[in-house]
């Protein structure tokens, strides 16, 4: 019976006779109750049915990988803690795209359900749902260019504040957490934020992009895109230096300009045709060009014995920031062909991969657009995987290219012993951060470029990419190495290593997770500083190495670690000023749960006296986490 047809019934009943009300009422009262008791029944029913559903579905097409026998893939314990819409929108847009493909939409919700005991539910938080007052109007115009824009502050993605006058080496021990913003839905806190003295732009896991106030991180307007948004935002400014254009990608390889005073969409282009395009790394504008780094999921499809491995090719592609339209692409490796079938009797295709993770970097002085590349994903391997690429910034053109590990061909199915694993078999040693263009004391230009192997590599950018000195700093492996950025201040290069523990067989010699500070002229080694294991018993994995990016600013260098502890470094000496330890309940900090965990790809944001850093990584079996987090000098 429905709700209106029983408020009908009690109306009616108002008009009635006394002694006919009181037996119309009680009749009214035993029906609700069977009716209550019956729906409950039913729904117990529903529930039941789903859970396992969604269980036979998760054994079959999940499992396999989300028990524990893929590493990069978040364990179910992590899983748990998702909301059913980002499981389910990962089924049907995101990373498990070509794993929901056999599933109806019913299924994929039944498997939420299974995992996070919690419906799907078909509302969106926006802006308006926070438990928060800004401290300015929404309306206020954002007149001031940016603190730190971008991924590396620069185009030159040096990741060093040489603005900052507030801290120092004397105060920044006296850093302590002045606001926070918990992310709805969100088991990682991955996109990299963007500082205004008046408002913070970052992206989110659910796919929205926040306009922050920056007095107290609430949302001045947010920004639903299709997908997932990774890297860092940039802005694009008008011709009085005034923020203009917000812009930044999505994971389903879609590109952004949105009014940045207002969070209007301006323009939205899919960079790139092949379905399993993604962009995971920053974007960079300049001269009216947005240049846009894609890579693929294809890295996680081949490891499916049926999948026709692989299509899929590497590229950077530049973009009017006016119109969205494509000005060219430039891809990184020829297009792929029909080579062998694997074991499997499944046609195999080459050559493929070479995507572009990481973040533009913008040589102004020379028109020259610089992105790395990780490994091809199948047989042949190409001379364009794990490089760095030099292309002109107006034409596309590629200048030079520089390949520091040859023969790397891996995918997904490599770390299952799997049939569409390339001969090559890896080593995996993609180049995971952005090209870093620095200038040394004696004013010599070089791009600085990190592996996973563990080497940092000089290029001369005069001499076509030639590499000009190579210092090995960590043992490698899977997950690093040198994973996503390093910084300089034109003196040293600060250097973050992970060296996680992997059965990478080609890693090199002890580990050294931690930082590294090397001279930038000549590549040597002034000191480093391998970090102690202090992670005690945790359920996820934990790790001191240092994968996220590393940033600096005069004296002073920050970076935050795997297992959730942000620290900031002396850059004389390397020795430890200041640390916190990010993995904590934070509250209903804006409404919203918020808790932190390991700190993985981005990494801090310096800007005015304050550390800008995100907190939570779900993958690879790490701390969840959903926190922006903002620490400044006592008021």
């Amino acid at each position: 019976m429905s709700e209106l047809r029983i408020s009908e019934l009690q109306r009616a009943s108002a008009t009635l006779h006394p002694r006919r009300f009181t037996a119309l009422t009680a009749f009214a009262t035993v029906l609700l109750c069977g009716l209550s008791t019956n729906l409950a029944a039913q729904q117990e029913d529903t529930d039941a049915a789903s859970h396992s559903a969604g269980a036979a579905d998760y054994s079959l097409l999940c499992a396999g990988c989300h028990d524990g026998a893929m590493l990069e893939a978040p364990q179910r314990n992590a899983l748990a803690l998702y909301t059913p819409r980002r499981i389910v929108e990962s089924l049907e847009s995101g990373v498990m795209a070509v794993q929901g493909m056999p599933l109806t939409r019913k299924q994929k919700r039944d498997v939420a359900f299974f995992l996070t005991g919690e419906r799907f539910d078909d509302l969106q938080t926006t802006a308006t749902t926070f438990a928060c007052t800004p401290s300015r109007a929404s309306d206020a115009p954002l007149s001031q260019p940016p603190i730190w824009n971008g991924w590396g502050a620069g185009l030159d993605n040096a990741r060093y504040q040489a603005n900052e006058q507030i801290l120092n080496r004397d105060n920044v021990g006296s850093l302590e957490l002045k606001w926070g913003f918990a992310f709805p839905g969100a088991t990682r806190s991955r996109s990299q934020p963007l500082v205004t003295p008046g408002a913070v732009f970052i992206g989110s896991q659910e796919g929205v992009v926040y306009a922050l106030d920056a007095q107290n991180g609430c949302p001045l307007w947010s920004f639903k895109a299709d997908a997932e948004v990774r890297a860092a935002p940039i802005l694009d400014l008008d011709e009085n230096g005034r923020p203009e254009s917000l812009l930044f990608g999505d994971f389903s390889a879609n590109a952004y300009a949105l009014d940045a005073q207002t969070g209007e969409l301006r323009w939205k282009t899919r960079v790139h045709k092949h379905r399993l395009a993604t962009l995971t790394g920053s974007t960079a504008v300049h001269d009216g060009i947005m240049v846009v780094p894609v890579s693929s999921l294809e890295i996680i499809a081949a490891s499916r014995t049926e999948y026709s491995c692989c299509s899929f090719r590497g590229a950077v592609v530049g973009l009017d920031v006016a119109t969205g339209q494509i000005l060219w692409t430039h891809f990184t490796t020829p297009p792929p062909r029909p080579t062998v079938e694997n074991t499997a009797g499944t046609q195999m295709q080459g050559p493929s991969g070479a995507p572009v993770w990481s973040g533009i970097t913008i040589d102004t002085k020379r028109s020259l657009v610089y992105a790395t590349t990780g490994e091809n994903y199948s047989s042949p391997a190409t001379d364009t995987s794990d490089a760095v690429f030099a292309i002109d910034l107006v034409s596309g053109v590629r200048q030079w290219v520089t390949q520091v590990t040859p023969n790397d061909a891996w995918n997904g199915a490599c770390s299952r012993r799997a049939p569409n694993c390339p001969e090559e078999n890896g080593p995996d040693y993609d180049l995971g951060a952005s090209a870093l263009l620095a200038t040394t004391r004696e004013g010599r230009d070089l791009v600085i470029a990190g592996s996973k192997s563990g080497m940092s590599y000089a290029l001369d950018p005069d001499n076509g990419g030639a590499i000009v000195w190579e210092t090995r700093v960590g043992s490698g492996g899977t997950m690093g190495g040198i994973h996503y950025g390093m910084s300089s201040d034109g003196d040293g290069l600060f250097v973050g290593v992970s060296d996680l523990p992997t059965n990478n067989p080609y890693n090199v010699g002890e580990g050294h997770p931690g930082i590294h500070r090397l001279d930038l002229a000549s590549g040597e080694i002034d000191w480093r500083n391998d970090l102690p294991n202090v992670c005690g018993d945790v359920k996820f994995l934990c790790f001191q190495g240092i994968s996220a990016a590393v940033s600096s600013s005069p004296g002073l260098i920050f970076a935050g670690g795997l297992d959730g502890i942000l620290r900031a470094f002396d850059t004389d000496s390397g020795e430890i000023l200041w640390e916190v330890n990010t993995v904590q309940e934070y509250g209903d900090i804006n409404g919203v749960r918020g808790f932190g965990g390991a700190i993985e790809a981005d990494g801090p944001v310096i800007a005015n006296g304050s550390v800008y850093v995100t907190s939570g990584y779900e993958k690879w079996g790490e701390q969840p986490g959903n926190m922006l987090l903002v620490y400044g000098l006592a008021d």
